[in-house]
């Protein structure tokens, strides 16, 4: 996976006008009990009522938190964050929602929202969507719109909590044919880094969560079966009339090398894509990618250059490595859409009846100013070990420099156990070691993660998690005047339990580090935590 750019919990990029609900009295919060009661008795209404070939199905995801977020909070607040899924289907005909519920116990911070509505239609090649929809144009040069799912991040300056998504709000039809393909879109693109509910001035008002207008599309051609050309484009109306407008367009090419490899057993694929950046802003980028393999071996090159490409709605490869490893995970380079480029080399030899090994290359420079670079590099080496029917086994090692991270030099190393027991029980132990440098000349420090699980067959389980630093920008803490030094040790307590097909429980208890974590390709900014957690996931 691609680590994608960081979703920013600070600050926004924009204002319009938004519906926002005052919550400050009881009859408005009775009055929104009323309403979502009849909305459910609704949706129950039309389920029992809808011929047997409709399916409805409720998603619910419950966090609740009691506990402080260090720096922030002079003592233990009570929170608990709400979202609501429901979706109806009856033959190609596809409608759904989702409401977000924010509240606070020692705190004035609450909202109710519902952030995303649609309607889709499906008849065979062409499909229609309205509403809340993601799309992706090429490779997400000019166009990306994505969710996180299961992700609840708190915001920084509002601290509202709420699920990233990076949606647009308009239609989108597409048209999928043996030869041709189209899709053409409008929307406006949510400011992913503004919660849902958030407010500013006197008195209270809503922050716009929607950028400007956009329109585009893609068209696509197959000449032949193992050739897939075509082109993308985006139109962005700003609100502001005195701003010129900005369009940007790329064309791609998508090519199939296997029949050009015959019968030596070897399968490949070439990918390529250019987009500029016209009229108000001008930019370029270029993306390349090419991979080969067969059946024991495997081999991945590909190539970046970005430069002013940041619309706010596109989310191009970022060729850096996602790591599972949290040490790693949680460093992750961030890419700098404004100017970036790079490449990553990543090759995989397969043993039959032994395991593999994985090494990676990654490498980025950052002209921030024309006397000012900034590198990124990275040499990771892996082996994952499957051997034995009842044990598995990964160890790493990993090297590099982030100067984004004002990391001047690291050395991480690391090693993952899981064993099945004759009863079914399942226990792992994870150790990570990393030593750093934050800038040349000064003294190192390190980093170093255990945790030791256990699953029951039944499944449940429990987790003890160590996360030690002596890393000076974590050991001085923000909310006192002295600067400590030493070392920090942040100790948690997390059990989980399934319960059927329809309830999965996870509690946490102990305190939490902040910093980036990476899910799916992009990464986002975690606020550190002192308490208990617990989330519920709901499935009916």
């Amino acid at each position: 996976m691609n680590a994608s750019r960081l979703l920013n919990s600070g600050g926004h990029r924009g204002r319009a006008s938004t519906l926002v609900i005052n919550t400050t009295s009881a009859h408005a919060r009775n009055n929104r009990a009323c309403s979502a009661f009849i909305s459910v008795y609704l949706w129950l209404l039309v389920a029992f009522a809808a011929p047997v070939s409709a399916q409805m199905t409720i998603a619910g995801l419950m966090e609740v938190q009691r506990g402080e977020v260090p720096g922030s909070d002079s003592t233990a607040i009570s929170t608990a964050y709400n979202q609501f899924n429901i979706d109806f289907t009856q033959k190609g005909l596809q409608a759904g929602l989702r409401a977000e519920v924010y509240n606070t116990w020692g705190a004035n911070r609450e909202t109710y929202q519902i952030t995303q509505k649609y309607a889709r239609w499906n008849n065979g090649s062409a499909r229609l969507e309205i509403g809340n929809y993601y799309a992706i144009l090429g490779r997400g040069l000019t166009l990306r719109a994505f969710e996180l799912p299961g992700v609840v991040l708190e915001d920084a300056i509002y601290r509202l909590r709420y699920s990233p998504v990076q949606d647009l709000e308009g239609a989108i039809a597409t048209w999928t044919g043996n030869r041709l393909e189209a899709k053409a879109l409008i929307g406006r693109p949510v400011l992913s880094d503004i919660p849902p509910g958030a407010k500013t001035g006197t008195p209270p008002r809503g922050v716009s969560r929607r950028g400007d207008w956009v329109t585009g599309g893609e068209f696509a051609a197959r000449p032949t079966a193992n050739l897939k050309i075509g082109v993308t484009g985006v139109h962005i109306a700003p609100k502001d009339s005195l701003v010129a407008n900005n369009w940007a367009w790329s064309g791609f090419a998508d090519l199939d090398l296997s029949p050009f490899l015959g019968n030596t057993g070897f399968y490949g694929n070439f990918y390529g894509e250019y987009t500029r950046r016209e009229s108000g802003v001008e930019g370029h980028g270029l993306y390349l990618s090419g991979n080969v393999g067969g059946a024991h071996l495997g081999l991945s090159v590909e190539y970046k250059n970005y430069d002013n490409l940041t619309f706010g709605f596109n989310d191009p490869p970022s060729l850096v490595r996602e790591h599972a490893a949290f040490l790693l995970n949680r460093s992750t380079h961030v890419l700098l859409l404004s100017n970036e480029q790079g490449y990553q080399i990543e090759a995989t030899y397969t043993q039959p009846d032994l395991g593999n090994v994985t090494a990676n290359i990654s490498y980025a420079r950052n002209d921030l100013a024309p006397t000012v670079q900034t590198f990124f590099k990275e040499r990771y080496l892996a082996f994952d070990l499957y051997k034995f029917d009842n044990l598995s086994a990964t160890i790493f090692y990993n090297w590099g420099k982030d100067d984004l991270h004002s990391i001047d030099r690291h050395r991480t190393a690391g090693a993952t156990l899981e064993t099945t027991t004759t009863k079914g029980h399942t226990l792992g132990l994870d150790i990570q070691y990393q030593r750093a440098v934050h800038f040349e000349d000064e003294p190192s420090f390190s980093n170093a993660y255990s945790a030791f699980s256990v699953q029951h067959k039944r499944g449940f389980g429990a987790a003890l998690v160590a996360d030690h630093t002596t890393d000076p920008f974590e050991v001085d803490r923000a909310e006192t005047f002295e600067i400590e030094t030493g070392s920090r040790t942040f100790y948690s307590l997390n059990l989980n339990a399934r319960f059927g097909t329809h309830l999965d429980a996870i509690l946490f208890a102990g305190e939490r580090r902040g910093g980036t974590a990476c899910t799916s390709g992009t990464c986002y900014q975690v606020l550190p935590f002192k308490g208990v957690e617990m989330r519920l996931n709901t499935y009916f």
